[in-house]
């Protein structure tokens, strides 16, 4: 008797666990987790294609680029974000008063090429927004998949009056990458 009231409750208890949705597990993997511009004078900053005695900012250097994978062990559909202290709507603090842009671009979802969306706008290439997520689409749609590729392309920029210093400063952008599986 009692085997037959305990296979009704395992039995309600299996369909209750089916009904869940099932989140994919996925892991993030960066090609190149630092970025070093080296040491750099003001008088080398200003010598750069761009940068001028009477900017107000000066890029660090050139744009520089890192691979980015998300390996997921289910089909899913994906949001990527970049999570670190903002410095305006498209750009992060880089340092105390610079910034970096870091922009997605040729992203493919199983080997297949996919555009970037965010908040209704959809594009080849999209920069990180503090706060924002990019999704993935094809055709239209939201797309799924399970490995990710992508790459990021990161510029610095410098507040021109931050690159007049007597000493050996150094400058970070401090931030990771989150996935969500919540298409």
């Amino acid at each position: 008797m009692k085997q037959l009231s305990v296979l009704p409750l395992l039995l309600a208890f299996s369909g209750l666990f089916a009904a869940l949705p099932a989140r994919a597990a996925c892991e993030i993997q960066l090609s190149d987790p630092r970025i070093d511009y080296g040491e750099m004078t003001r008088g080398e900053l200003l010598g750069r294609p761009g940068n001028a005695l009477t900017a107000v900012e000066l890029r660090m250097g050139d744009p520089r680029e890192s691979e980015i994978t998300v390996i997921c062990d289910r089909p899913t559909p994906l949001k990527l974000m970049f999570s670190g202290p903002a410095k305006d709507a498209d750009s992060y603090l880089f340092g105390e008063q610079g910034r970096a842009t870091l922009t997605l671009h040729d992203v493919t979802l199983d080997d297949r090429p996919v555009t970037i969306e965010r908040a209704g706008t959809e594009a080849a290439a999209m920069a990180f927004s503090a706060g924002q997520p990019l999704q993935f689409r094809k055709e239209g749609q939201i797309a799924s998949g399970s490995t990710l590729r992508a790459k990021v392309t990161i510029v610095t920029w410098l507040a021109a009056d931050a690159t007049r210093v007597s000493e050996r400063k150094q400058w970070q952008l401090n931030g990771s990458f989150i996935v969500s599986d919540e298409g």
